[in-house]
Order: C-alpha cells, then structure tokens, then sequence
C-alpha cells in the first residue's frame, strides 16, 4: 500500500458530484465533530451537493439520550434539512428501533439477525438521494449494515468506505465486523487515516491512506482565553478509548493544575482540578486548545490500536496549536512534543506533567498537517480512483 503522505496536487475544477454520506454521527450544533463532519463541510464548499444521513437512532435513543433523540425529532426526523449553509443538508432515519452494538454476548448474538434486517430498509427521503447520487460513504460501524441495500438502490455509484477505527476497538458487534470482512472488497475504494489501520483492515479492500486534518482557519483565528490569568491548564478532548484513570493520577499527581475535560464520561469522584464539561460543539473548545499549557491523549489501549498515533485527530489538533502532548508510550507518536507515560504502573507522573508545562510551545509541532479542505480534496481523489 503505497504512503499517500507526500504532498499532491489535485485539480481544483472536479466535476460536481452528488454525495450522500452514511454515519452514526448527528450534525447538530451543540454536539461535537469528527472528521466526517469536516470533510461534509468542505464537499458542500467546494461545490459538491451532501446529504449527511445520521443512522443508529431511533426512539430508544430517547432511553440513553434524551437530548440527542429530541434535537434530531425536531429539525431532521426522516427528512434532510439546510444545514452549514449551501449545498449541505442533513437528515436522521428515526424509525421505531434500531440495532445497536453491545457488550453483551447473548445481545449480540440476536444482533447477527436485527442488523441484517434493519439494513434492509432505507426510508424513501434516503432511497431517493441515494438512487440519484454520484458517491455514496458508508462509515465504519453501523452504516456498514446498509452497504447492501445502497448496492441495490443505485449500483452504478461510487462506493467509499470511510474507516476511521477498528470496528474490534470501538466494541462494534460481531455482525458489522462480519459484513466489513465480506464486503469491502465490493467498494470502490477505502479511506483510512492511517497505514497502520489499513494494514489491520480485512484483505481485497482497495485501501487509500488520507491523513487526518485541522480547520486551519478556525484555529488561527485570534480568541480570548477562557482561563483564569496566571492558572496552568491541561486539555482532553474525546472519548475514544478514554483512561480515566491515567488523567485521575495526573490530576492527583499536580493539584495546581486545572484538568479540563471534553466529550468522555467520568465515572465517581473527580479531583477537585478536574472539570468535566462533557459533548460541546467544536467551535466552543477551540479557545481552550489554543490557550492550554499541554494537551492530553489518555488512550487506554493494545498493540493492536496503536495506529491511533497515526488516526487521532486530537493529536493533530494539539499539535496544529504547538501544544505538549502527555500520552502512553505505547502510541509511536513521532512529533518532537509527545511525552510518553507508562500505560501501567507509572510512577512518576509529576514528573511527567512538569515535563508538558517545561516543554516551549511551539508552531514547529504542526509541520506537514493538512487541512480539512486539502482532505475532502484527497478523499473525493480516492473515490474516484485517482489517488
């Protein structure tokens, strides 16, 4: 699989293309982006037509989520809305019950026949874009489960698989882990974001690696900090894989070092120092990334999920912004500003924050990331067979 990593130039004036994307993810304001947020954004600027189809909701959402369940009834219930202005719309299939991954064996095993069967119906405001679109993405997980019915709608479509994770580490059921073994050989092509990832994939897929992005723009814009003056502040953002234990031991390890917390869950009694501020929209955290004194990557993870190094878009974002970063020494973090921590039996994490809040921040550390638009730019390449 060849290194896409070097720098390529791509022609500006691509043909319009009609894109219906396919993900669990919601495009709400308030709730946080991913990179498939991201590179929506920048097809719909760059002139392409998207509809963003949210899948993996459904009434019982309403049981974990009430929130969530409540914002996608009232704008974008089995129908596609305007959204982040031209040529974007966004839309949420909310039938009665979903099929959803679990932890549980005996769930799972029911599972193997609930996601077939939810995979077979797409609702009529979703068949008809599909039927009519140039590009069809499916996104690792749950969308994986409608790859055949999109095959069926409009077999002349490109097909994208857009896999950002493992679907072993994000605990995805057995089934979707089953289909991405059997179809990926039947899309057009495979995006990935890091070489790693693509070599752990299932064989006959036509992998294309695509680096992670930033909003250039977004972060360069000048914003006042949120943080108390002369105060030394520490940044999680995510809940991939979170170690909740690992930003507890810090916290515990510095206590004039406030620990600011988004998108995990925390379970218990938190160290006074730490805040958690649980889903925020993107725009809302930037000021904290750009003014914190180090960023924190607390990955709880294997051998097998080290492409993370390559595939995480924090470490992109802490490191656009110059930040230290404190993350396990498992991950083959290859900038200058990571400091590695033992991922069990650290003993020294006072040392180990003293070194982040020593390390000179430094525009240096975001040599050779590539923004979203350049993104978008080398994925829709990848889909048509000319990356």
């Amino acid at each position: 699989m060849a290194n896409q990593e070097a720098t390529l130039a791509f022609d500006v004036a691509q043909p319009r293309r009609k894109i219906v994307i396919l993900t669990s993810h919601v495009f709400l304001r308030g709730y946080r982006k991913a990179s498939i947020h991201f590179v929506a954004s920048c097809w719909a600027g760059q002139g392409h037509d998207v509809h963003f189809l949210t899948i993996g909701h459904s009434w019982l959402t309403m049981l974990k989520d009430r929130a969530r369940f409540r914002s996608l009834s009232k704008v974008q219930a089995n129908r596609f809305q305007a959204v982040d202005g031209a040529n974007l719309s966004a839309g949420a299939y909310l039938p009665p019950l979903h099929a959803f991954s679990s932890s549980n064996r005996f769930l799972n095993a029911a599972n193997t026949i609930l996601f077939r069967l939810y995979g077979r119906y797409i609702p009529r405001f979703a068949r008809d874009v599909i039927a009519d679109a140039d590009l069809v993405l499916v996104e690792s997980g749950s969308a994986l489960a409608f790859f055949g019915q999109i095959k069926k709608l409009n077999p002349k479509a490109r097909t994208l698989y857009f896999c950002r994770d493992l679907l072993k580490s994000v605990g995805a059921a057995p089934v979707l882990q089953n289909i991405q073994a059997t179809e990926i050989n039947r899309f057009d092509a495979v995006c990935v974001p890091s070489e790693r990832l693509g070599v752990l994939l299932p064989p006959g897929g036509d992998v294309k690696v695509v680096p992670q992005g930033v909003d250039a723009l977004l972060f360069d814009r000048k914003q006042p900090s949120p943080y108390e003056a002369g105060s030394k502040n520490a940044i999680s953002i995510g809940n991939m894989l979170f170690d909740q234990g690992a930003v507890h031991a810090m916290a515990t390890a510095a206590p004039e070092v406030n620990f600011h917390v988004f998108g995990a869950a925390w379970s218990g009694w938190a160290p006074p120092n730490v805040m958690i501020y649980g889903e925020r929209d993107f725009e809302s955290i930037v000021p904290y990334l750009q003014h914190a004194d180090f960023g924190i990557a607390p990955y709880r993870l294997t051998a097998d999920e080290v492409y993370l190094a390559e595939s995480s878009l924090k470490l992109a974002q802490y490191s656009y912004c110059g930040l230290p970063i404190l993350l396990p020494d498992l991950v083959p973090f290859a900038r200058p500003n990571g400091i590695g921590y033992r991922l069990d039996g650290e003993s020294e994490w006072r040392g180990k924050v003293d070194a982040a809040l020593n390390m000179r921040r430094s525009l240096a550390f975001r040599h050779g990331i590539l923004t979203w638009d350049e993104v978008a730019r080398r994925t829709m390449a990848a889909a048509f067979g000319q990356l």
